[in-house]
């Protein structure tokens, strides 16, 4: 298998993106992947945590916007600037990727594998630990052991896309209005297209709330607590993870003790 093209764009959160970062680089075998990250346009914390592990080889390539172009631009620009490989991996900066599995597959083979099993599937997306604003779709799944549930927007928890597809339907296009919209645009043209998008049932990613500092310095989902949700994409909702933040030994569980440990220290 080629190294798949993961593409993290980033936007603040420094502490969220360098454990994603480093745990990619923890839980997925070397050749398997080539890390691209595009930053669209964040304070100097963040420039600077990416230049630096740029620096230190955690990054293969980056690109730094000035000024925030907006999710679906920046994936546009790395689906036609940076995509070398038949599937690429959207990596949102809040999605830690699993450890390997009992058979030492790590999660980018087994999302190679679903997609090369379901070949008119054109984007899975890994199973978050929680599902905001959908109820359990996996009930049914888990109960009869299904490898994927059909879902209509897949969003960047680590999504596994078909290169072809996109690019057939157009990608983003050049720029789509608003924040929070970008799995909706592209998982309807391909559908449109005739293929189908789903959720990863065993392929199990953690969802970042923040880590809630005693300062509780950032907004339920790790940014800054003065920007408003249409500045972030994220919907200002109730659920007990917004509430409760990140859990420790979850963050351990995946990323190890010495990422956990530097994330909530």
């Amino acid at each position: 298998m080629r190294p798949i093209d993961l593409h993290l764009v980033s936007w603040n959160r420094p502490k969220m993106t360098e454990l994603v970062i480093k745990t990619i680089h923890r839980n997925t075998d070397p050749g398997n992947f080539r890390l691209i990250v595009l930053d669209n346009g964040s304070d100097e914390e963040t420039v600077s945590m990416i230049t630096d592990l740029y620096d230190n080889g955690y990054i293969d390539e980056i690109h730094m916007f000035d000024d925030n172009a907006g999710l679906e631009y920046a994936r546009q620009f790395l689906l036609l600037n940076d995509t070398k490989s038949k599937y690429f991996i959207c990596v949102d900066n809040d999605c830690v990727p699993p450890v390997r599995d009992a058979d030492g597959l790590d999660w980018v083979t087994r999302l190679v594998n679903l997609m090369d099993k379901y070949e008119d599937f054109a984007a899975i997306s890994c199973r978050t630990q929680v599902m905001i604003g959908t109820g359990n779709i996996f009930e049914e799944a888990d109960e009869v052991g299904d490898d994927v549930v059909y879902f209509p927007h897949p969003g960047g928890s680590l999504r596994i896309m078909s290169t072809t597809a996109v690019k057939q339907v157009g990608g983003w296009g050049e720029e789509k209005p608003g924040r929070g919209a970008e799995e909706r645009y592209i998982c309807g043209q391909l559908r449109e297209a005739g293929y189908h998008t789903a959720f990863a049932v065993n392929i199990r990613c953690l969802h970042l709330f923040g880590t809630r500092t005693v300062l509780n310095s950032t907004d339920r989902w790790g940014y800054d607590k003065d920007l408003k949700p249409e500045d972030t994409g994220h919907s200002d909702i109730s659920h007990p993870a917004l509430t409760n933040g990140d859990d420790y030994e979850e963050v351990n569980l995946y990323a190890g003790a010495d990422n956990a440990n530097k994330y909530f220290g």
